[in-house]
């Protein structure tokens, strides 16, 4: 048996070989906030968790240290990672979750309500909506010439959708934040021949023009929100964005987040901290009132924000975890992890009665591939054992 490391720009490649078959465990660090979920989810307490408030506040190193001399690779972390920052491949063959013994259950729905506008893709944290332009007003090439007109926008009815903006450059939009990506939308009507093509698109009726409608017939469907499952992350911003009641979610996660509040005036620093703000991949966590507020429609319960507070003021409880079974022999295994993320607790393993010899490699290739001598690969192997004790990485261990 062969177990290497390879390190290539954000990417740590775990790989197992043997004599049957050739296993990578593909651990993406920039995708991983910290939630713990995958240390109580490993069978082998492979995986350790990092200074998450360090990490949150701008320390660029993984999250968790995975032990690949313990690594079974099982793919159980790919499995339960509620923020897809893991692959899994066999023989070339890379599995996607709904191939496992068992997986999170969430589900995204986009509804007939939905009118491909702009809003759901441009707030989605993890980019899996994309919105699919077919038709452009600079893809018909006739205009109007010489006649005068007038464009208005109803503000009352208008949504902010940016299905206006996006189709005609005469429409110009101010950026909002949050879960509104539109503040304003305004008409540069220097670019505006009054086609009257945006009355038509618009799905309020906000748009009106004085002008000549330059095509005869119905405009053809303009734009298409396609929504990528495997990139969700369920965690209900577009849900929360739509004013069109256009996409379903089924959250995989339920739970509570609470905070110690009569101890927030006291030890929380909203000025100089704020780690829970920046390490929540879905943006739940705000400040109102110059308190700290969570939008828990929006939360995920993954838990980065309670590893990521070093004054221990955020509990995240998941009450409930959805899970998919396909029914494999080592379905019960996966259930087991279930409950170690419920309970979060760690695997109780039994000390190996006879030592399995594991050949190990690790390669470093940064995203620029320079040379790298031999001398400095003897050091990184000497760094790689020195690692392997909890005791030495411990010791280095810092905060800023």
């Amino acid at each position: 048996m062969e177990r290497t490391v390879e390190v290539s720009g954000e990417e740590f490649i775990f790989q197992q070989k043997t004599e049957v078959e050739v296993r990578k465990l593909i651990y993406n660090y920039k995708k991983c906030v910290g939630c713990g979920i995958c240390v109580y989810a490993c069978p082998v307490n492979a995986i350790e968790l990092h200074s998450v408030h360090d990490i949150a506040l701008g320390l660029d190193m993984p999250p968790i240290m995975i032990d690949h001399t313990k690594c079974v690779f099982c793919g159980i972390c790919f499995s339960f990672c509620p923020l897809n920052a893991f692959r899994f491949i066999i023989d070339e063959f890379e599995f996607k979750k709904d191939l496992t013994p068992a997986y999170l259950k969430g589900e995204v729905k986009k509804l007939e309500n939905c009118v491909n506008c702009a809003i759901c893709y441009r707030i989605c944290p993890t980019n899996a909506i994309e919105r699919k332009i077919k038709l452009r007003r600079e893809d018909i090439p006739i205009k109007n010439e010489g006649i005068e007109g007038s464009i208005r926008i109803d503000e009352e009815r208008c949504k902010l959708c940016g299905i206006c903006v996006e189709f005609c450059s005469a429409f110009k939009a101010i950026e909002g934040e949050g879960l509104k990506p539109f503040e304003k939308i305004l008409v540069e009507e220097s670019q505006c021949d009054y086609c009257k093509l945006c009355e038509e698109i618009c799905p309020n009726k906000a748009i009106d023009v004085e002008g000549r409608r330059i095509v005869e017939g119905e405009l053809p469907e303009i734009a298409e929100i396609v929504i990528d499952d495997d990139k969700c992350i369920f965690c209900k911003r577009c849900v929360k964005a739509c004013p069109y009641e256009g996409v379903e979610v089924k959250k995989p996660i339920e739970g509570k987040v609470m905070l110690y509040e009569r101890l927030l005036d006291d030890r929380c620093d909203l000025i100089g901290c704020k780690a829970c703000i920046l390490i929540c991949p879905t943006k739940a966590w705000s400040i109102e009132g110059g308190k700290l507020a969570i939008d828990e429609d929006t939360c995920i319960f993954c838990g980065a924000c309670e590893n990521a507070c070093h004054q221990n003021l955020i509990v995240v409880k998941r009450s409930r975890i959805d899970v998919k079974r396909n029914g494999t022999p080592w379905t019960e295994g996966w259930m087991k992890a279930v409950e170690r993320i419920l309970k979060e607790k760690t695997a109780e393993v039994a000390e190996e009665v006879e030592e399995v010899k594991v050949e190990t490699k690790i390669e470093i290739k940064p995203a620029e591939k320079p040379k790298i001598d031999e001398k400095l690969l003897r050091k990184l192997e000497e760094i790689e054992e020195k690692l392997k004790s909890p005791k030495f990485r411990r010791s280095i261990e810092f905060s800023p």
